[in-house]
């Protein structure tokens, strides 16, 4: 981009940042979105959209305090935009900054209350604060909005490991099950599955969980660790060293 760069060479431009975001190359799109800025210096509407950019695809690269400064820069010209005040929260949470994380979310839900991904990160930040009943009528809300799909999985999940922290073992099995009909290949479900049959001793039924996690994602480390556990509550020793020395090579 240079100084004489005409509006259709920088919808242009835009179009090719949009295309590195989409790829993941989120970095080569923040550099063409910063020399954006400015040319709609003038134009609230413009700078929001590149600000909301810019502060997701901070987000994506793991640089937080980054992304929430620039966020709570669009919400400056914009402060009635659902998805940033959403995309702040999930920042805040991440920085360990959940009073704002929840205050963030709960923007968002005064302003569109029927949208269940901000009540799953609501209930994510009460769940990093320890309220682990407020979490999950969060997670129930964010179901009962959206009763199947992505987001109604990892509302479910969420719910089954604040009901753990609540030692609600049963229901929270029940919670992983309903995230398994959604999707079977979701490792995580199979996981916290297993982990609370393993707390009420069901020892058996949590191996076949962790041995289903590892079957969809060989790579799993905790899924390792967990199952070795279970085998050597079972007092399968040789089977439990072999899942840990698998667990150790993957840590390497």
């Amino acid at each position: 981009m240079d100084d004489t760069m005409d509006e259709k060479s920088l919808e242009e431009e835009m179009i090719r940042a949009d295309a590195h975001y989409w790829e993941g190359d989120y970095e080569r799109a923040i550099s063409i979105w910063e020399m954006a800025q400015k040319y709609v210096s003038d134009n609230e509407s413009c700078r929001f959209v590149l600000l909301y950019k810019k502060g997701t695809a901070l987000r994506k690269l793991g640089r937080y305090d980054e992304a929430a400064d620039v966020l709570e820069e669009a919400l400056r010209i914009d402060p009635k935009n659902v998805d940033a005040w959403r995309g702040h929260a999930l920042a805040c949470s991440q920085l360990d900054r959940t009073a704002e994380a929840i205050a963030s979310s709960e923007k968002a839900l005064a302003i569109d209350p029927l949208n269940s991904r901000t009540w799953i990160v609501r209930g994510f930040s009460l769940h990093c604060m320890g309220q682990y009943e407020r979490a999950v009528e969060s997670y129930a809300r964010a179901i009962e909005l959206n009763p199947s799909g992505a987001d109604s999985r990892r509302a479910w999940n969420n719910r089954g490991a604040a009901l753990d922290n609540l030692h609600r073992h049963e229901e929270a099995i029940e919670c992983y099950d309903e995230a398994i009909m959604i999707d079977p290949f979701d490792i995580y479900a199979w996981n916290n599955k297993g982990v609370a049959l393993g707390i009420l001793s069901r020892h058996e039924e949590a191996v076949r969980c962790f041995l289903k996690a590892v079957e969809i994602e060989p790579d799993y480390v905790t899924a390792w660790k967990n199952l070795s556990l279970a085998y050597k509550a079972l007092h399968k020793i040789h089977e439990a060293e072999e899942a840990l020395s698998i667990a150790r090579k993957l840590m390497l």
